[in-house]
């Protein structure tokens, strides 16, 4: 019997443009879309945009039934490795007693073209 789908959907006019959501839960499974830091929060340096898309990829779990101690990977996009430093520690406060498994990859550039970092998640609910 396939497993029920839950779409969340953050709200960003983008998600609607493109034909995404958010994030995607079937099973015990969630799939967080690559998050970008927004408004106000892109004029701040890459750990500031870091936290908030993490912010905005926690609160994605949190309505698929999950939260951020579930997350098994996350891979992050930056434009510029200098950023790297800011980033890991965004990342680190967020997951560091989690551990997932992580990937870092430079890219030429993200949607919207301010953004410096983007982080996409997968969660496994285990309990």
């Amino acid at each position: 019997m396939p497993q029920p789908r839950l779409s969340v959907s953050s709200g960003y006019p983008f998600e609607d443009t493109y034909g995404y959501a958010r994030a995607v839960r079937v099973g015990n499974q969630v799939f967080v879309s690559g998050t970008t830091a927004r408004g106000a929060d892109l004029d701040r340096d890459a750990y500031g945009q870091a936290t908030s898309a993490i912010g905005i990829v926690a609160e994605a779990l949190q309505k698929a039934g999950a939260d951020p101690r579930h997350v098994v990977r996350t891979v992050v996009y930056v434009t510029d490795m200098a950023d790297t430093d800011g980033v890991a520690r965004a990342r680190s406060e967020a997951f560091g007693a989690v551990r997932p498994a992580s990937t870092l990859v430079k890219v030429a550039g993200l949607t919207p073209a301010i953004a410096r970092v983007e982080i996409e998640a997968t969660a496994i609910v285990h309990d």
